[in-house]
């Protein structure tokens, strides 16, 4: 009693809503429900990803053994054949057309249904977090969250959560009109079934040997010095890796950064310019991924990622050579 007394004292004197507060509280376990259903959940399912007019479907499967490891294995279904297996952080990716495994770890890079941070409560300094209103995705009853940013550097988010498991259904990202710009849907799932590893092998594993090894686990890391910087960052935006990555035996390596709020992510490629490459700068767009291009001295800065087109010209206006 003394404790909630206190805490609606405190409130009122911060001019805070109570309301406003309860819906946001609620919000933030219905996230932090989805963090924990994405690591522990066994689940198998279709979902579906829409871009503008691009659509791709992916069939996942994701199973915790005995030791609690979690492995997931994603196959997408339409275009060009490709395999995603996923051992906690160690993912490796089968291109059965091109011959090619990639290598890589996850990072901070999130896929759906695991798309939320560990730590959701992180989030309130840039997005104001409430609840949303009741439905139903692929015949589960769910939960929403509405995540509006703060600031013009960055887009919103609509989740739908499945209200007995916690796991996340349905993810969209909206422009500052509420307009989609991008969406996870599950199409059809089945959760808490009794998978086994056999569910969760890759296909192609046995057939790639002799197929070409790209591994990405180049010097990777948050504070890994890369020999750039930027001055003149994104707010809210930190860096959670910086990494050399090898463009072949007879060029230099490519510098690449990524910087991320949590949600959204930027990342800044920086390699040699060469004349063949062309001379484009400023802004493109790719599907739901914004672009801007810029020359510095004798480099090219590339910025992309899933934000508006002025958080990555000042990401890429910001970037220096460290002296």
């Amino acid at each position: 009693m003394i404790f909630q007394a206190a805490r609606l004292l405190a409130f009122l004197l911060l001019g805070i809503p109570l309301a406003s507060a309860q819906t946001q509280s609620e919000a933030l376990a219905l996230m932090n429900r989805a963090v924990q259903a994405s690591q522990h959940t066994a689940y198998l399912g279709t979902f579906v990803y829409q871009s503008g007019s691009s659509v791709e479907t992916s069939r996942i499967a994701h199973y915790v053994d005995a030791d609690g490891n979690s492995i997931e294995r994603l196959e997408v279904l339409d275009g060009s054949p490709r395999e995603v297996v996923r051992i906690n952080d160690e993912v490796r990716c089968y291109l059965p057309k091109e011959k090619v495994v990639i290598e890589d770890r996850r990072g901070s890079r999130k896929t759906f249904p695991s798309l939320l941070p560990q730590s959701v409560g992180a989030l309130t300094d840039f997005y104001s977090v409430s609840k949303g209103p009741s439905g139903r995705v692929a015949g589960f009853s769910a939960e929403s969250v509405l995540l509006q940013p703060k600031d013009g550097f960055r887009y919103g988010y609509v989740f739908w959560i499945e209200a007995k498991s916690g796991l996340l259904l349905k993810a969209r990202m909206v422009n500052e009109r509420g307009e989609a710009i991008e969406q996870f849907a599950f199409a059809q799932l089945q959760i808490g079934l009794p998978l086994t590893r056999d569910d969760v092998r890759s296909r192609l594993a046995s057939l790639s040997e002799g197929w070409t090894v790209h591994s990405a686990n180049t010097t990777s890391g948050q504070n890994v010095d890369v020999g750039w910087a930027v001055s003149n960052d994104v707010p809210g935006f930190r860096q959670v890796a910086g990494m050399k990555r090898s463009l072949g035996p007879d060029r230099p390596d490519m510098v690449h950064m990524v910087f991320s709020d949590g949600l959204a992510a930027i990342s800044v490629f920086i390699e040699p310019f060469r004349k063949e490459d062309g001379s484009f700068t400023g802004p493109m767009k790719h599907g739901a991924v914004n672009v801007f291009k810029r020359r510095v001295a004798g480099y090219v800065v590339t910025a992309l990622g899933e934000v508006p087109p002025h958080s990555l010209q000042r990401m890429a206006e910001g970037v220096e050579q460290k002296r």
